[in-house]
């Protein structure tokens, strides 16, 4: 299987906890959590992720914000904002400023699943680690 590295960015412990255990169920091969703004740009400019997600709300800073500094940096990220906001007006702005997608907290297995489905399919021609992910449904 190829090696799959994600970062989550969320400051709520019980919801990054729960976040990294989904990944991994998900088949990530490894995943960085950070709580905050400062130390997602140190793993960003230390790491290489194929996955980010990104909480909207962040206690030192704005994930939308932060997830523009990142693509400027790197293009090629996959940039899932994560948020409670579910409005219509949240998820366009997200959209039109380079988000590769937006999931909703509370959030199912099924769309974490999703998220990682959706980067494999367009994203490695690995046709065993696909067929890996889509076991694990």
């Amino acid at each position: 299987m190829s090696n799959l590295k994600i970062l989550v960015v969320e400051d709520e412990p019980i919801m990054q906890e729960r976040l990294v255990n989904m990944l991994y169920h998900a088949g990530a091969n490894q995943v960085v959590a950070k709580e905050d703004v400062s130390g997602a740009r140190a793993a960003f400019d230390s790491d290489r992720f194929q996955i980010i997600l990104l909480d909207l709300g962040l206690p030192d800073g704005n994930g939308l914000e932060l997830m523009e500094e990142f693509k400027a940096a790197k293009s090629e990220q996959h940039i899932v904002l994560v948020t409670a906001d579910d409005s219509i007006e949240s998820i366009q702005k997200a959209i039109s400023a380079g988000a590769n997608g937006y999931v909703v907290k509370p959030y199912s297995q099924e769309k974490i699943y999703d998220v990682v489905n959706n980067y494999v399919m367009v994203h490695s021609s690995d046709v065993d680690m696909v067929q890996g992910l889509n076991r694990r449904h």
